[in-house]
């Protein structure tokens, strides 16, 4: 059973995809592009549960129709690109990049991506742009939703009176849970399928209204225009500063629904999201959807770096021709003329063997024997990855002796990260910051190895603010014994508008006032430089191209001191017992910033230091520490 065809869904179908694309390609043109994902639910929520509305009424819905038809419409495209990616990464990618690769195959080939990425995502996660598949986190989101999606509507629907109850019940419940999280954790309130389950079920809230009422809303041209207001202000009002999704997903949701809920025959609908043209679009949006990401993460892995506006072009029409191919010559005829009874479970046994082929490159290591292994050639020495960097942490070190510190702190893999370098001494220094706080301690402790050091590591800022460092103030406070705190942080990755730099301003000072009320001398450090480049890229040389890369320009870098590096220096200047250390300038000059120096790499990610970096840093930190206090003199 189908809805009535309406082509001016096809048209919202292809402001969405056509919005993701261009931020994904061009990102300063579209800041909110990203949104267009949130449209794709709304659409799919109200097709898909229109569909399962109208079946249940008329007594014939079925569990495996429904699902056989989610098979028929999501399987051949999705299979194609997997195994399309797996073959181009099996001759372009490193071994990390294509383990990697693997393994979120085999999550895709099990509608798990967005689990896999929630569980990478932080400060150790590779470049977003390096993951191939990391779009279809919203595929994921999408198939858990119609998993459970159908049983809860054929278990409640017998039950009329609740029927719009449990609609707006358990949309008003997701919403709300998205909201909140958005206060505690963006990562989890990205990626978990509670708190985007409302944006599908808003559009299923509206099929249920269309039903009992189809007839043309009062007023259609007007809801229509507020409609397309609400989506072209959130593409350029919504940008990845935003606290996204929380409340700012309101704006794209409630456009989406708005406009479908308008009809096909309000003006806008009828003349610009039923335009030929437009509806073309819509027609190729999922396919375009599979394959566009990949054709730009590709570009960039080859490239080293951000490719240039025609390689992204290049790109982006690969991707719409692509698209197209792939939905005359594998979809349609797949889903339309192909009448077997055997089509379903050839679909999903393919998909199983996609499946065990991720999984099979998982398991192998990326297949270190390929010709691209064993063509790369070392331009510089150095470890990189963070294994190496933490196994050397779990060897050296002894892990923090406050228990309460300790209990709450972040794990890499087993090993709980708060550390400190000798045993049972009193402590001398705490480093107190993000992972940019910790990779300083391997090169301190060797540069002052007389003195016992602590790491108490957190993500958040340093700030006496985050509920995440209180055991950490609450111990410096109490332990009259530690007088000195280094803060170092990734203080932004992009430069603080006028209201981020006051609230920095204002978070700083409290900190810093806190620590010297407790008699601590506090060091404040500026930020290694982030690069927009794998360190593969620097460590060896690529085959294809015959050359490393490890330096950029430090243009950018310098735009994102220059928004917080005033406020540091400003505390310094005020506060007595308050220095300011660089450490930028240890990797970057007037005019680049360098991943490796006289033939040693420096860093083990974009923008986290290895072995070799950190002693470099740890030489440089300690003589600056002993410049301030005799305490740190070191022989």
């Amino acid at each position: 059973m189908h809805l009535p065809y309406r082509s001016d869904i096809d048209g919202l179908r292809a402001f969405a995809v056509t919005s993701v694309l261009i931020f994904h390609a061009f990102p300063s043109l579209m800041p909110g592009g990203f949104v267009g994902v949130d449209v794709f639910f709304v659409i799919s929520g109200f097709l898909i549960s229109g569909i399962i509305f109208k079946e249940i009424e008329a007594g014939n819905f079925s569990f495996s129709n429904f699902y056989a038809r989610r098979v028929k419409r999501i399987f051949p495209a999705l299979i194609t690109m997997l195994m399309t990616s797996y073959a181009v990464g099996w001759f372009f990618l490193f071994n990390d990049d294509f383990r990697r690769l693997g393994s979120h195959i085999f999550r895709a080939s099990l509608f798990l991506s967005n689990f896999i990425l929630w569980r990478e995502a932080g400060y150790f996660d590779n470049a977003a742009e390096t993951k191939p598949l990391l779009h279809l986190w919203s595929l994921g989101i999408e198939e858990q939703f119609y998993i459970v999606w159908p049983v809860i509507l054929w278990a409640f629907w017998r039950f009329k009176a609740l029927r719009w109850p449990l609609l707006a019940g358990l949309t008003s419940c997701s919403l709300v849970w998205n909201i909140y999280q958005s206060q505690l954790d963006l990562t989890h309130d990205f990626y978990s399928p509670l708190t985007r389950f409302w944006e599908l079920s808003a559009g299923a809230c509206l099929a249920f209204h269309v039903s009992r009422h189809p007839e043309k809303p009062d007023k259609a041209n007007l809801i229509s225009g507020i409609a397309v207001c609400l989506l072209v202000a959130a593409v350029y009002i919504i940008d990845s500063k935003k606290a996204f999704p929380g409340g700012w997903a309101l704006m794209p949701v409630s456009g989406a629904v708005l406009l479908i809920y308008a009809g096909p025959t309000a003006w806008c609908n009828k003349f610009l999201f039923s335009h030929r043209g437009v509806v073309w679009v819509g027609a190729i949006s999922y396919p375009l959807y599979l394959w566009h990401w990949p054709a730009l993460a590709f570009a960039r892995i080859v490239e080293g770096a951000t490719p240039s506006v025609a390689v992204r072009l290049g790109a982006v029409l690969l991707a719409v021709l692509l698209a197209w191919g792939t939905l005359r010559w594998i979809e349609k005829p797949i889903r339309f003329r192909w009448q077997s009874a055997l089509r379903t479970p050839l679909l999903l046994a393919a998909m199983v063997g996609v499946g065990y082929v991720g999984l099979a490159c998982k398991n192998a290591g990326g297949y270190p024997a390929r010709a691209i292994m064993q063509a790369q050639v070392e331009a510089n020495v150095g470890d990189i990855g963070h294994d190496h960097f933490h196994a050397y942490y779990a060897k050296q070190f002894f892990p923090c002796a406050d228990d309460r510190v300790h209990a709450k702190s972040q794990k890499w893999g087993d090993l709980v990260r708060c550390f400190q370098t000798q045993r049972d001494a009193p402590i001398d220094l705490v480093l107190v910051g993000d992972s940019h706080a910790e990779h300083l301690l391997l090169g301190l402790s060797q540069a002052l190895p007389k003195l016992n050091i602590a790491v108490y590591p957190r993500s958040e800022l340093p700030f006496t603010k985050s509920t995440e460092y209180f055991e950490i103030f609450e111990s410096l406070a109490n332990d009259p014994r530690i007088k000195h705190v280094v803060l170092a942080s990734m203080w932004a990755v992009a430069p603080l508008s006028a209201d981020e730099r006051l609230t920095f301003e204002v978070d700083l000072h409290n900190t810093v006032h806190f620590l010297k009320s407790a008699g601590k001398h506090v060091f404040l450090l500026d930020d290694t430089p982030k690069f927009g480049f794998d360190p593969q890229r620097c460590k060896f040389k690529h085959p294809f191209s015959g050359r490393s890369i490890c330096e950029e320009s430090n243009e950018s870098s310098q735009q994102v001191l220059a928004s917080y590096v005033p406020i540091l220096e400003a505390s310094d200047l005020a506060n007595a017992h308050v220095t300011l250390i660089r450490l930028n300038d240890l990797f970057c000059d007037a005019a680049v910033c360098r991943m490796a120096l006289d033939g040693r790499i420096l860093f083990r990610d974009s923008n986290h230091v290895n072995i070799l970096g950190s002693q470099r840093i740890g030489a440089a930190l300690a003589a600056r520490l002993a410049l301030s206090d005799r305490k740190f003199a070191f022989d």
